[in-house]
């Protein structure tokens, strides 16, 4: 059984921890804070406090996270991962041939 949040619309911590685990994996894969913000839509400070611990974090940043990694908001708090993205395609070129004409 899950613990009831301290206020309604909030986020228990089981909740909060698998959304921090979603901003890092935002990170690895944007590079910045600035870029992870940018696809969030929240100023910086309100992320970073999220991050460390000393903002308990909403639902709309709850929900924000989830579609940013491509989750729905039951599957973000629940812990799923986010979905694989394809692989590049890279374009291979034909090998060259050495001397003669081809």
């Amino acid at each position: 059984m899950m613990a009831a949040p301290l206020y309604p619309g909030g986020l228990v911590e089981i909740q909060r921890s698998n959304l921090r685990a979603l901003l890092r994996h935002l990170f690895r894969e944007k590079g910045t804070w600035i870029a992870v913000v940018h696809k969030l839509g929240f100023r910086r400070s309100v992320v970073l406090a999220f991050l460390d611990g000393t903002n308990p974090g909403n639902m709309a940043l709850a929900r924000s996270i989830a579609r940013a990694v491509g989750l729905s908001l039951d599957d973000a708090l629940s812990g799923k991962a986010p979905p694989r993205k394809a692989p590049a395609l890279v374009l291979v070129s034909s090998p060259r041939r050495k001397g003669g004409a081809s």
